[in-house]
């Protein structure tokens, strides 16, 4: 009984640093997810969320959080095992805060934009400091002149969506050659 329960400790050990190494090589220093896809209204139904409800939540890329304060809840806490998320977060609420609809808008509706690097620096100041190192190296995210044109096609949902867009265009091309001809 005890050589199994010492395998399946080691089996558990191995799994969890094989979890470890994969999230580590493959996200690394990186987003993973840079929108959300639920839909928050029908959870903030569900939830029946007011002015005295505590959520905790999931960061992911904050779109739902942001979603949940239109029903003024008490308080928000969002968590996420990558602190890039909570990062991402800090940057939206930066820019609400600031009070400029359009230059939200053109960061994060349009996913880039000419003098990304100057908004950026309006707002750098009210990100903590673990933010404003992440967006320091990763602002070019929102630079237009890039291969990828978008903040949306950065990390890692982004480098997928990037690559399917790429292999659609492909497709697309090679379509009106064959019935071109």
């Amino acid at each position: 009984m005890k050589k199994i329960k010492k395998i399946k400790t080691a089996q558990r050990k191995l799994v969890n640093t094989t979890h470890d190494f994969i999230f580590k090589n493959i996200h690394g220093n990186r987003l993973i997810y840079n929108q959300c896809w639920e839909d928050p209204r029908i959870d903030r139904q569900l939830l029946e969320i007011n002015p005295d409800s505590k959520l905790v939540m999931i960061t992911s890329a904050g779109c739902n959080a942001l979603d949940y304060l239109l029903d003024t809840p008490d308080t928000i806490h969002c968590v996420d095992v990558n602190p890039r998320q909570n990062a991402l977060l800090h940057l939206k609420l930066a820019f609400i805060r600031e009070g400029n609809f359009d230059n939200l808008f053109n960061m994060f509706g349009m996913g880039a934009y000419g003098t990304y690097q100057e908004l950026y620096q309006q707002v750098r100041e009210q990100l903590p400091d673990y933010a404003q190192d992440f967006w320091d190296e990763k602002i070019y995210y929102f630079d237009q002149s890039k291969p990828k044109k978008s903040f949306y096609y950065h990390g890692t949902s982004g480098d997928i969506a990037w690559l399917l867009s790429q292999c659609l265009l492909q497709t697309k091309k090679k379509l009106r050659r064959l019935f071109s001809i």
